[in-house]
């Protein structure tokens, strides 16, 4: 019976697609720029640029005005170290637009701030460009010679801003898990997690549209059908402990229990299923949640984990005389009959068919 169960379950239809943002910021030291004379630090959209005095004691980068005789731009003597810092994304390119020569006084360029590294050579219009031979750092680190000088006009970083989009059916359920990224939920959204009592999902935690959904945690996603972009961030959001959902991030064998659950569309509605006749591990898909489950009695375990009224769903009982001329479907809107017990949605609201 056990085994005919299984085979019935129908797996949720919802795509996990990673993305990535290129977007660009540029940093003016003109008369446009109105920050402190000593510049320490600058920060635009999602990146920032860090000065520090370096191996130079005696002066921060500083920023001149223009003069009839010299154009304005920030001064960034030997030494001085520049850190230029991606918050949501990888620095993909650097471009530095410098003052090369003024009369007769030549002023040098930038090179990275590691043994060996070479200037970035600037062409005749002054620009000098630093590129990222891979997919891009989370920072890189600048600086020039002892006894130089360089002069910058303009800092323009290209970077990438990695993104989840996530397509949500008609079952408007969904599971995600990502171990090493945190997301903002977006709009329409709601997260959340779940902790396991008297062999029901209970709601342990909820989050919504504009909270952190933290690295390294499942959840189950609720939404209507559609697409919703959730974007990469710093914040480390508040991490559930008792959360017992668990997910991977590539197509790999579910551990971590002895009873194993798949999320799916079942008998009972949407929950956790078995994937094995006897509950065994199972291959579970990248970036989707799974429970591991380990019960004080394996007989006593049941097939299935469906959730309370957590899920959001209003519960309430029908009797047969309120529904029996009423059309009723699933929560895959399929029409179902009068013997169909769980959540069913007449006049576009759910109830509970007992």
């Amino acid at each position: 019976m056990i085994r005919f169960f299984v085979t019935m379950l129908s797996l949720l239809c919802f795509t996990i697609t990673s993305q990535a943002q290129t977007k660009t910021e540029t940093i003016c030291f003109d008369d446009s720029y109105h920050g402190p004379e000593r510049v320490e630090k600058v920060r635009q959209s999602d990146v920032v640029l860090l000065f520090k005095i370096g191996t130079n004691p005696n002066s921060l980068p500083t920023f001149y005005e223009k003069t009839k005789k010299e154009e304005a731009s920030l001064r960034f003597y030997g030494g001085n170290i520049l850190t230029v810092q991606g918050i949501n994304g990888k620095i993909k390119r650097v471009l530095f637009w410098l003052v090369t020569k003024v009369k007769n006084n030549e002023f040098s360029t930038l090179k990275e701030n590691k043994e060996g590294a070479k200037p970035l050579e600037p062409d005749r219009k002054g620009v000098a460009i630093w590129e990222s031979r891979g997919n891009g750092v989370d920072s890189i680190v600048f600086t020039t010679s002892r006894g130089t000088q360089a002069r910058i006009k303009k800092i323009e970083v290209t970077y990438e801003i990695d993104r989840v989009v996530l397509t949500i059916s008609a079952a408007r359920h969904a599971t995600l898990y990502y171990s090493n990224k945190a997301f903002t939920i977006p709009q329409g959204v709601v997260a959340r997690t779940y902790k396991i009592e008297d062999n029901m999902l209970k709601l342990s935690k909820k989050y919504v549209s504009g909270d952190v959904l933290p690295k390294d945690m499942a959840v189950v996603l609720e939404a209507d059908e559609g697409s919703y972009t959730f974007w990469m961030t710093e914040k480390q959001g508040e991490k559930d402990e008792k959360n017992v959902l668990k997910g991977t991030d590539d197509n790999s064998q579910t551990t971590g229990g002895t009873i194993y659950y798949g999320f799916s569309n079942g008998k009972r509605g949407v929950g956790f299923y078995w994937r094995k006749a006897d509950g065994g591990a199972f291959e579970n898909g990248a970036h989707k949640a799974y429970i591991a489950y380990t019960p004080s009695s394996t007989a006593q375990a049941k097939s299935y984990l469906v959730f309370d009224t957590a899920t959001g769903v209003r519960l309430t009982a029908l009797q047969e005389s309120q529904i029996e001329d009423e059309p009723t479907y699933n929560l895959v809107g399929q029409r179902v009959g009068k013997d169909y017990k769980g959540i069913v949605i007449i006049r576009g609201k759910k109830y509970l068919r007992k």
